[in-house]
């Protein structure tokens, strides 16, 4: 359960940032300030109404508040892992108490409770964020603040919190407002923000890791990135010499996102991203591919989370050619044996690789 307080100063930050069309309303006697992103709408003393369309850029502003200090961190991690910005710890003090005294000893410490703050794009579904979060830490219920704000410079801010990273030796995720810090490296170029996927949280890097050091098998495969998010794997498996790649999502924004991502690095016309529903009751999306392409491939990725790989085991299953390569990341280590007895009657050779507290399974399709 999250319980939602929704905060509306943007508006009167907006109005108080237009000092004439303040003057012009100065005899105004009702002033109504509605929560779409662009309007809100004046009623007039003499009874008069107009419409004003603004187009001032707003963020929102995601505070949960009260969180115990150890799952304050997995938290910030899981807000920048599915869409925020940005994401910051600060103290939870109730009012009245004292400021807790940390002293840094080399260990990661943090304070008794917290609050965890995340800025996310205008049109992001802060709950759906939310829900996962607490699906993946098995939290409690959220105190949650949301508060649109102006975009006062966030973009720059956003830019310099995204800077080159190296997944491993001779393989870069570099925002296309970077140059490569290594120019003989891959260097995958990423417009980050929209969708999950820039390449610095552990399941992406675990999936390209492996990418990266069997890329002999790319040379002309058909791969199947099913939920892709910004695009990342796809991306990346072409750029490696895969013949062609499907991506689905449920989000309309990360298929946009990843569409525009392949552009990016030139390999648009070997890559077809299309919207899936969120349930295997749901039409199967390579139905929607044309008639020419593969249905079945030579690689398979899923980085998702360990409910839906559960749920679409016969559909992935189904994907991978037989001596074809299964990729199932977006799991904790304490999922790992839940996942792999699901799958371990299609698949052989099965191995996991890990990084901190998450896991990447790989197989062989019997």
């Amino acid at each position: 359960m999250v319980r939602y307080v929704v905060a509306r100063h943007r508006t009167v930050r907006l109005y108080n940032r237009l000092p004439s069309l303040s003057k012009s309303l100065s005899n105004t006697t009702d002033v109504r300030f509605y929560a779409a992103p662009d309007l809100f709408q004046t009623g007039a003393s003499r009874g008069i109404q107009c419409q004003i369309q603004l187009t001032i850029p707003y963020l929102q502003r995601c505070q949960v508040t009260d969180v115990p200090g150890p799952q304050a961190s997995a938290l910030a991690d899981c807000l920048l892992s599915f869409g925020s910005y940005s994401a910051s710890i600060e103290e939870y003090k109730a009012s009245g108490q004292p400021e807790q005294e940390i002293f840094l000893d080399g260990t990661d410490k943090t304070w008794d409770r917290c609050v965890v703050t995340g800025l996310f794009p205008a049109e992001h579904d802060i709950s759906k964020t939310l829900q996962i979060a607490q699906d993946i830490l098995h939290l409690g219920p959220l105190d949650v603040e949301i508060e649109e704000v102006p975009d006062q410079e966030w973009v720059d801010a956003m830019k310099s919190s995204y800077q080159p990273t190296e997944v491993c030796q001779g393989l870069w995720i570099v925002p296309d407002w970077c140059q490569p810090p290594d120019s003989t490296a891959l260097n995958i170029r990423m417009a980050p923000g929209l969708a999950f996927g820039t390449g610095e949280h552990e399941t992406t890097r675990l999936c390209l890791q492996w990418l990266f050091a069997n890329r002999q098998k790319l040379q002309g495969a058909h791969v199947m990135d099913y939920g892709t998010g910004s695009g990342v794997l796809a991306v990346a498996a072409l750029l490696m010499g895969a013949a062609s790649v499907v991506g689905t999502d449920v989000d309309p924004l990360a298929v946009k996102a990843a569409r525009g991502n392949a552009e990016l690095n030139a390999v648009s016309s070997r890559f077809t991203a299309v919207q899936c529903s969120s349930s295997i009751q749901g039409p199967d999306p390579v139905h929607q591919l044309p008639q020419h392409q593969p249905k079945q491939f030579d690689i398979c990725i899923a980085n998702i989370l360990q409910g839906p790989l559960l749920h679409l085991q016969p559909r992935l299953s189904q994907y991978v050619k037989p001596g074809g390569q299964l990729l199932l990341s977006g799991i904790l280590k304490s999922q790992v044996a839940t996942v792999q007895t699901s799958y371990q009657m299609c698949f052989e050779d099965v191995q996991c690789a890990t990084e901190k507290s998450w896991a990447l399974l790989t197989g062989r399709k019997q």
